[in-house]
């Protein structure tokens, strides 16, 4: 008798808990669509400019999401319509008024403005999304045709349908505009007259003229930012993006790039008047818009099509959100669950409110801006700026500290750390407790923004003055030639890329925490000493060659196991200060004879590394300066667009805003045309 009513007990329970589940299966679904809906609206945008890693997780996820749980709604809307159909053949009010919200779910799966790709390779998906398009529309079709009844309702249906399947096919327009193929066939050919100017000439050479041929290169120089005025709007520097953007294009598409391009933007960027200020805001708005071309809805947005299916869109929802609530010949004579009814209301009035967001966030943006400045609406524009905060990018540079990490030993607990190691993650997570973001200084912005361009100045104006592999090229030995010390640090140059990151940031490192003095350089070349093992260790495809050789777990790993043998010999090393002083003292003989694995060489070296650079004083810090400089040139000069148009999904990266800088001032392999859109002149005789 127990173990019957136990039975029973647990029946009842089951039965109460499944009943509840049926009744809002379906509204949890809904509610939960529309749910990643508001995320990715307001936070969808947040990725370019904020690198907190929980709204990544957030945003991730709410992306994730979105799609499945719309499909996964549409699905067990349709299954319980036809089962209705199949028991009763009578489709009850409030079941039709479910059935409602099946284009409302296609709005859903039109996604938002602010974010249709989460990174490059999902627009290569728009086929898939094309599909998508065309199995919810006939998901939808059906729904609408069982549940159809000729009331209002039902006409209602039929005008949600048209503006869900609209906002979905633009996405998947947007994503295939986006598309790599796409991308760099829509970047028209650097025009040229050449072909034109030979065969012209021939012609007049058969007819029997003696001909001389001038070719002449006309470069138009936009002038935007000569303008020395203090106008916050920053109207000089979008008109100076936007001039400029055809060339950002092929750059990140990695295309050719004419003379014309280069002449254009290195007159612009060598100019006395253009500080780093502007210089780099810039290129910051030219990313800004990159990043919108390549994730957000820009392409169409930015159009009168866009503009007209917004409005008519929110006209249209408006309507339907006004009649559902107000006209009673719909909500009187039917039978609606008011749950079920407040839902719906909830699903119209968010649709609208958030593509009004979308609206205002238009109005709100560099095109409108630009588009305001070139008719001269100016009043207009104050007004928008006004009102907008300008946050283009995260303006802040991951740091990992080796020495840090081999000191301060923070180890993931010894339950979890076996279940991670399963994964492949331990190390990942273990290197995240050390890695940090700090805002970018704009010392440090200014300073390597002039010796950047110093750089450029020095080489002269001509292009064969200007090799790339000469100034940036040679890892190091421009800043060992300029200090004269090519000589004693001759063994530098020739280390791999990757070993030369290890040992000249741990040299760096025990530099800064010998020498007491508070210098500005000093700071800076922290900055970018940890920035390079960040990119070496969290984003090594950013880099010519990644960790080919060695791993970094196996690095600090005996970076502390060699300071934990020095701790046994007496030494008291309690942080990364003491360390240091030890490891400046070591003798790098001993060390190289009793040591053969590869971690204890790059020790070695980087102990000599630092014993020679400390000796030169305030010099010591030029010297680093100038070399983690000439790296971060390099390593960006070598980096793919596709990677650096990556990373702006990430927030931006300070090697990206290095590399269009380069890029600006004619530092880069991309010019490979000897003329464009030349001239000729023939003189007959």
């Amino acid at each position: 008798m127990i173990l019957i009513k136990k039975r029973r007990t647990a029946e009842v329970v089951t039965s109460s808990w499944r009943k509840l589940w049926e009744e809002w299966e379906l509204r949890g679904l809904i509610l939960a669509s529309l749910t990643t809906q508001i995320i990715l609206v307001f936070l969808g945008n947040r990725k370019r400019n904020d690198g907190g890693i929980w709204r990544k997780v957030t945003i991730w996820s709410a992306y994730l999401l979105a799609d499945s749980i719309a499909t996964m709604t549409a699905g067990i809307l349709s299954n319980d319509i036809g089962e209705l159909y199949a028991h009763s053949g009578v489709l009850d009010a409030n079941s039709e008024l479910k059935a409602f919200w099946a284009p409302l779910l296609l709005l859903h799966l039109g996604g938002t403005d602010a974010i249709t790709a989460y990174s490059v390779e999902d627009n290569e998906l728009w086929r898939r999304h094309l599909f998508g398009v065309i199995t919810q529309a006939i998901t939808t079709n059906y729904i609408l045709f069982m549940a159809w009844t000729g009331s209002r309702l039902s006409l209602l249906f039929i005008v949600m349908f048209c503006v869900g399947i609209v906002k979905y096919l633009e996405r998947v327009w947007v994503l295939y505009l986006a598309s790599d193929n796409k991308f760099r066939d829509s970047i028209p050919d650097i025009p040229t007259n050449d072909s034109k100017i030979i065969e012209e000439s021939r012609l007049k050479e058969f007819e029997g003229y003696h001909l001389k041929i001038h070719q002449e290169l006309e470069v138009e120089v936009p002038d935007h930012l000569a303008n020395t005025s203090s106008d916050h709007t920053d109207t000089n520097e979008l008109r100076t993006a936007y001039s400029l953007f055809d060339m950002v294009k092929r750059l990140f598409a990695d295309m050719i790039l004419s003379v014309k391009d280069r002449d254009a933007s290195t007159t612009i960027f060598l100019r006395e008047n253009v500080t780093w200020e502007k210089g780099l805001r810039v290129i910051e708005i030219e990313l800004g818009i990159m990043y919108d071309l390549m994730y957000t809805k820009a392409k169409i947005m930015y159009s009168v099509w866009g503009i007209a299916r917004r409005i008519i869109g929110i006209f249209l929802t408006l309507m339907v959100f006004v009649v559902l609530l107000f006209d009673k010949t719909v909500t009187e004579k039917q039978q609606y669950s008011y749950i079920d009814f407040t839902i719906t209301l909830v699903l119209l009035a968010v649709a609208l409110l958030l593509e009004l967001c979308s609206f205002v966030k238009l109005l709100l943006s560099d095109e409108t801006a630009h588009w305001l400045i070139e008719h001269k609406h100016t009043s207009i524009l104050r007004a928008i700026n006004c009102a907008k905060k300008k946050h283009r990018w995260s303006n802040s540079i991951g740091q990992l500290n080796l020495l840090s990490i081999a000191v301060e030993e923070k180890p993931l607990p010894k339950y979890f750390h076996g279940f991670l190691k399963i994964l492949r993650i331990d190390e990942m997570l273990e290197i995240h407790q050390y890695e940090t973001h700090v805002p970018l200084i704009d010392d440090l912005k200014g300073y390597m923004f002039d010796l950047i361009k110093e750089v450029r100045l020095r080489a002269g104006t001509n292009c064969s003055d200007t090799d790339l592999k000469a100034l940036f090229g040679r890892r190091g030995a421009r800043t060992l030639k300029k200090f004269e010390l090519d000589h004693d640090l001759d063994w530098c140059l020739k280390l791999d890329f990757d070993q030369s990151i290890l040992i000249w940031h741990l040299a760096t490192e025990i530099c800064c925490n010998v020498d007491n003095q508070t210098w500005g350089t000093k700071k800076r070349c922290e900055y970018l000493s940890r920035y390079m093992l960040y990119l070496l260790v969290k984003h090594p495809y950013m880099l010519p060659i990644g960790m080919a050789h060695i791993k970094f777990q196996e690095i600090y790993t005996d970076v502390r196991r060699f300071i934990e043998e020095q701790r046994f010999k007496s030494i008291k090393i309690v942080d990364k200060f003491q360390a240091s002083e030890m490891l400046i003292k070591v003798s790098t003989d001993v060390m190289l004879t009793a040591r053969g694995n590869k971690s204890y060489f790059l020790i070695f070296h980087a102990c000599k590394l630092a014993s020679v650079l400390i000796t030169y004083d305030v010099t010591t810090w030029h010297i680093i300066m100038d070399f983690w400089t000439e790296m971060l040139g390099y390593a960006a000069s070598q980096c793919k667009g596709r990677h650096h148009v990556q990373q702006l999904r990430r927030g931006g990266e300070l090697i990206t805003h290095i590399w269009l800088l380069m890029a600006h001032l004619g530092l880069t392999d991309h010019f490979q045309i000897a003329s464009s859109r030349a001239t000729a002149e023939a003189f007959l005789s």
